[in-house]
C-alpha cells in the first residue's frame, strides 16, 4: 500500500515537472527512495522503472535511464562512447572496452578472435576443461559453484585464448583468482573494500603482476609455434601495454561473467527438479552431437538460458553518453549526459512481457510448442526488448564465448550429475558491480550434487 501510494506520488511529481518546469524526463526524490529501500540501487531502479515506463525515462544520482525499447535502441545505435565516469578507478580503464579509439588493428584482432564461427571451432578445447571439472567433480557430495565454475571459466579463457593450461582447477591460479574477486565483488559489487584501500592497492598489483607473467607465458609459447596465437597478434598489433591492458580484460570479464550466471542456473534448476529432468534428458540426447559440433543448440537448454539471461540480466545496463543535444522521439537529452539503458527494467517490464518477474523456461521456444499464453509476448530481440549482450557497435565482444561455454558446460554437467538443495544453500539474491555493469549473487552458491553415471 505504501509503494502504490508512492508510486502515485512520484507520478503526479512528475506532471507537475512537466508543467511547470518543462522537464520530460522524471527527477524522483533520491533520498526518500533510498531510505524506503535501504540504499537498495537495483531494487529502487527497478521500482522507478515500472512507474515511469509511459514516460520511457527517468533520472536518478545524476544518470539518466532509458526504459522505451525503441528509443534504448536508437540510443544505442546513434552513440557509440560510454558514460564519463565509466571504470574511472577500475583495473581495465586502459582497455579497449573504455574507448572507441582504440588502434583499428587491435580491434580487427579481437573482432576476428571472437567470431562466432572461431568460437564454435574452439569446443573441443573448452570440452577437455569442462571433461576435466566432471573429474574433480565426481565423489563430491556438495560443491560450491561460485568458486568451482569461475575456475572452469579461466581455464576456458586460457585453452582458447591463449592456448594456455593455466590450471585453475588444479589450484594454479589461486591468488589471480583472489584478486580478481577482491576488485570485481568484494571491492565494486559489495563494497566491502574501498577502492583506495591497501587491500584494493595489492590485489590491484597481484593482478597486474600475474597477468604480465601469463602474457609472457603466452608469447614464448606463441614462438615455438607456426601460428600466432591471440596474444602475440594483440602485442604485434599494439605493443606490451596494449596486450597486457586487453588481457587482462579477457581474463577478468571472460571468466567472471560466465561464472556468475552458471550458478544461477544450476540453482534454479536445484529448486525446480522437474525442469532439471527435462534438460537431463535433453542433454542424454544432444551430448554427443555437441562433442562433435559446438555449434549444435540444443532448443530447451537454449530457451532456459535465454530466460535466465532476461529474468537475471548479467548486465543490468549499457553505458552512453552525449555529447550533443539529442532528440528520442518526445524525450529530449541533453549534451554532455551519461545515459543508461536500463536492461535489467526493461527485460523485467510488466509492459513488455507477460508474467514478466517469473522464470519461464519455455518462454523462448517456437510459439508452436508452448499453447500458454504466459509465452504469447513477442521476443524478438530485435525489437530491442531482450539485449543481454547489448547492441550496436559496442555489444559484447564475448557473447558467443559465453553462448558455448554455458551450452556445453550445463549439457556435460546435466549429463552427469544432478544437483540439489543442501542447508548451505542460501535463498538467491542480487548485488551488483556499478562500475563494470555486472550483477552477481550476492553470496556463494552451494548445491548437493548426485552422480547419474
Amino acid at each position: 500500500m505504501i509503494l502504490y501510494i508512492l508510486s502515485r506520488c512520484l507520478c503526479l511529481w512528475a506532471q507537475i515537472e512537466k508543467l511547470f518546469f518543462h522537464s520530460n524526463i522524471p527527477n524522483p526524490p533520491e533520498r526518500l527512495l533510498n531510505w524506503m529501500f535501504s540504499n537498495n540501487r537495483l531494487a529502487i531502479l527497478e521500482f522507478l522503472s515500472d512507474i515511469y515506463f509511459t514516460y520511457g525515462v527517468f533520472r536518478f544520482q545524476n544518470k539518466i535511464y532509458l526504459l522505451d525499447p525503441k528509443l534504448s535502441l536508437k540510443a544505442v545505435h546513434k552513440l557509440d562512447k560510454g558514460a564519463f565516469d565509466y571504470l574511472p578507478t577500475s583495473p581495465l580503464k586502459n582497455s579497449f572496452l573504455n574507448t572507441s579509439e582504440k588502434s583499428p588493428d587491435i580491434r580487427h584482432v579481437i573482432a576476428a578472435t571472437f567470431r562466432k564461427s572461431n568460437i564454435e571451432r574452439k569446443g573441443r578445447a573448452m570440452t577437455e576443461v569442462i571433461e576435466k571439472a566432471l573429474l574433480k567433480l565426481s565423489g563430491e557430495d556438495c560443491v560450491n559453484l561460485s568458486d568451482f565454475t569461475l575456475k572452469i571459466a579461466l581455464d576456458i579463457v586460457g585453452k582458447v585464448l591463449l592456448d594456455l593450461d593455466l590450471g585453475s582447477l588444479d589450484g594454479k591460479q589461486d591468488r589471480l583468482l583472489h584478486a580478481m574477486m577482491t576488485i570485481l565483488h568484494r571491492s565494486f559489487a559489495l563494497g566491502e573494500v574501498a577502492p583506495d584501500s591497501q587491500e584494493f592497492a595489492e590485489s590491484s598489483q597481484t593482478l597486474d603482476d600475474l597477468t604480465d607473467t601469463i602474457l609472457n607465458w603466452s608469447l614464448d609459447q606463441s614462438s615455438e609455434k607456426e601460428e600466432e596465437n591471440f596474444v602475440h597478434q594483440l602485442y604485434k598489433a599494439g605493443g606490451t601495454d596494449e596486450a597486457k591492458s586487453n588481457l587482462k580484460l579477457f581474463l577478468m570479464a571472460g571468466s567472471e561473467t560466465t561464472a556468475s550466471s552458471l550458478p544461477v542456473m544450476l540453482y534454479i534448476l536445484a529448486e525446480r527438479p522437474t525442469l532439471q529432468l527435462e534438460l537431463q534428458k535433453e542433454s542424454d540426447e544432444w551430448i554427443d552431437s555437441l562433442k562433435r559440433d559446438a555449434s549444435q543448440v540444443p532448443p530447451k537448454l537454449e530457451s532456459a538460458l535465454k530466460e535466465l539471461l532476461r529474468t537475471y540480466a548479467i548486465a543490468p545496463y549499457i553505458s552512453r553518453r552525449t555529447d550533443v543535444d539529442m532528440d528520442l522521439g518526445n524525450v529530449n537529452i541533453p549534451a554532455k549526459s551519461d545515459l543508461r539503458i536500463f536492461m535489467w527494467g526493461i527485460h523485467r517490464s510488466q509492459n513488455l512481457w507477460i508474467d514478466s518477474k517469473t522464470y519461464h523456461p519455455n518462454r523462448f521456444l517456437a510459439p508452436s510448442t508452448e499453447s500458454s499464453p504466459t509465452f504469447s509476448t513477442n521476443t524478438s530481440s530485435s525489437s530491442g526488448r531482450w539485449m543481454p549482450f547489448g547492441a550496436g557497435s559496442r555489444i559484447c565482444i564475448g557473447q558467443h564465448l559465453a553462448w558455448v561455454e554455458m551450452r556445453l558446460v550445463l549439457t556435460y554437467f546435466l549429463h552427469h550429475f544432478s544437483f540439489h538443495r543442501v542447508p548451505q544453500t542460501k535463498d538467491l539474491d542480487f548485488c551488483v558491480d556499478w562500475e563494470h555493469s555486472v550483477v552477481h549473487p550476492n553470496r556463494e552458491v552451494v548445491l548437493g550434487v548426485v552422480s547419474r553415471r
